[in-house]
């Protein structure tokens, strides 16, 4: 067997990096005196291994749900049922344009704070607008233009979607 000699320096290298990391994983920082661990850990934050399963995989997969739903989905949590799309488009200075339609299905009057995204053929974003603080009686219904903050003059954007829409009781 052909044994060849580090050099004197990586040799001092490797025995300085084994000495600071002999304490690794010990509470007392740095020392592994009182380490109940039984040897160096690469931090504090690793499970200890082997990890065992919470739960028995299943052999096969089957076709039936194991849970039952207690409720129905409803949508988009972030944008209440309230608020619809309506047409979009650009005005005259290219600027992207949606008009949301409100109706208030509160006995009370609400104000809506409305985020809409300016998307183009890619679904990337091209610019947002936002309306902030619609108040529409009970009951009732209400046409708001959302503006884009940016012009689309190449008018890039080909589509327009709520991303957020909230309702909270009216202040006034």
């Amino acid at each position: 067997m052909l044994r060849t000699k580090l050099p004197v320096a990586t040799t001092l290298v490797v025995v300085a990096t084994l000495g600071l990391t002999a304490g690794c994983g010990s509470d007392g920082g740095g020392s592994a005196e009182g380490d109940s661990k039984g040897g160096t850990t690469v931090g504090k934050a690793l499970a200890q291994l082997p990890v065992e399963p919470s739960e028995e995989p299943t052999p096969t997969p089957t076709e039936d749900p194991t849970d039952e739903p207690t409720d129905e989905p409803t949508g988009n949590p972030l944008v209440t049922p309230d608020v619809k799309m309506g047409n979009c488009g650009w005005d005259s200075s290219n600027y992207p344009y949606a008009e949301v339609k409100i109706e208030n299905s509160s006995s009370t009057k609400q104000d809506y704070n409305i985020f809409v995204g300016f998307t183009d053929k890619d679904d990337e974003v091209v610019t947002t607008g936002m309306s902030s603080g619609t108040s529409v009686e009970g009951n009732g219904r209400k046409t708001v233009k959302v503006k884009g903050l940016v012009a689309d003059s190449a008018k890039k954007a080909k589509t327009c979607k709520i991303s957020l829409a909230t309702k909270r009781d009216a202040l006034d």
